[in-house]
């Protein structure tokens, strides 16, 4: 892969605790109770101080939070952790991705004043974005959006699309630029893929605490809003026999070895990319049943190797998980010879949901 001081984008998840229930998130279970697996925790300034070296921020051009399984904005110093990097590094790009239904104006202030850009997670209008975002107010997101903007804050609106909110983009979008956001962004959600069951799905299930269904939500009708890589899923079985074939076939061009970027979990946990990172602690499948956990088995200490508690940066990036182990799994005959399945399906040539959700 890379080596450390090739590294110019860190992807920071601060925390993995949130204040939504969204049901396609491995956070919870289909929207309902807490992910059985998760550790809940989160990166305090001091650790962040210890963990990235002041010349290897210096060296960045990037750096953002976005949560895999938390948000950022309920973290206790996520502004105090962006403040920091500024001020070692000036000209760094500073960003958050987020659901923006916590804090209150005050601290959305003084946020627009440290990063360069902020994205906003709302998929609907009053009337409907708590159906995706569960626990969220539509109110109190405007609130601080709009002091997030006029504080002089650049933003910008990320809307999934789902059958329940595509009658709503060109009111969004009049909302969006009444407020002033920057781009609205409609996004083909590549989330109606079962990744267990390597299979498109017509619905996603919305449970309650207690495991009962509430609700479902289903993809958009438009098809101009319906992810194009889910549309493939005839033409991947025709070829292919299986989802799971083609993965086993499928030639890996990882990404992130290419934008030179480095994901670090809130335990502090060093991947390349939030992708392999998310595989940790699936709720639906037995702990530590994913194939990754075959991988960090092999380091010596398992996952304690790829941890900055115990490591410094430099040495996990440049040792055997980021530079052996992880790649020669891209190099494998099948699944069940060790290729791991997340990047065949993330970075797969013939293959991709997420990129898809961005497509005109």
């Amino acid at each position: 892969m890379y080596q450390f001081h090739e590294i110019t984008t860190l992807h920071l998840e601060v925390t993995s605790q949130c204040n939504a229930s969204c049901p396609m998130c491995l956070r919870n279970v289909s929207g309902g109770k807490v992910n059985p697996h998760l550790p809940i925790t989160e990166l305090r300034l001091d650790s962040i101080r210890n963990f990235f070296p002041e010349d290897f921020i210096r060296s960045l051009k990037r750096m953002y939070m976005c949560g895999n399984y938390g948000d950022p904005l309920v973290a206790k110093d996520t502004l105090e952790i962006f403040r920091y990097f500024r001020a070692v590094n000036p000209g760094i790009h500073l960003a958050m991705f987020t659901n923006g239904s916590a804090r209150g104006p005050e601290w959305w202030r003084g946020l627009a004043s440290v990063i360069d850009l902020c994205h906003f997670g709302v998929d609907g209008l009053g009337d409907t974005n708590h159906l995706y975002r569960r626990k969220t107010n539509f109110k109190k997101i405007m609130e601080n959006a709009k002091a997030y903007i006029d504080q002089g804050g650049n933003a910008c609106w990320d809307f999934i699309v789902f059958a329940h909110n595509e009658h709503q983009l060109e009111a969004a979008r009049a909302l969006s630029e009444e407020m002033g956001f920057k781009k609205i962004t409609f996004k083909k959600t590549g989330r109606f893929f079962s990744y267990s069951k390597a299979q498109v799905k017509e619905a996603q299930e919305v449970l309650n605490a207690d495991g009962s269904l509430d609700y479902e939500i289903f993809p958009p009708q438009n098809p101009k809003y319906y992810n194009d890589a889910l549309k493939s899923d005839a033409h991947i079985i025709e070829k292919y026999g299986s989802f799971d074939r083609y993965f086993d076939q499928a030639e890996i061009h990882c990404k992130v070895a290419e934008e030179k970027s480095l994901y670090v979990t809130a335990e502090g946990l060093v991947f390349p990319c939030c992708w392999v990172g998310l595989r940790l602690y699936p709720w639906y499948s037995k702990e530590k049943a994913d194939p990754v956990w075959k991988l960090i088995d092999q380091l010596e200490g398992g996952l304690e190797a790829l941890s900055l508690a115990h490591h410094p940066m430099k040495d996990i990036v440049e040792g055997p998980f980021f530079q052996k182990v992880l790649p020669e799994s891209w190099e494998k005959s099948s699944l069940s010879e060790g290729k791991l399945k997340v990047c065949a399906k993330t970075c797969g040539k013939k293959f991709d949901a997420f990129a898809s959700q961005f497509k005109a």
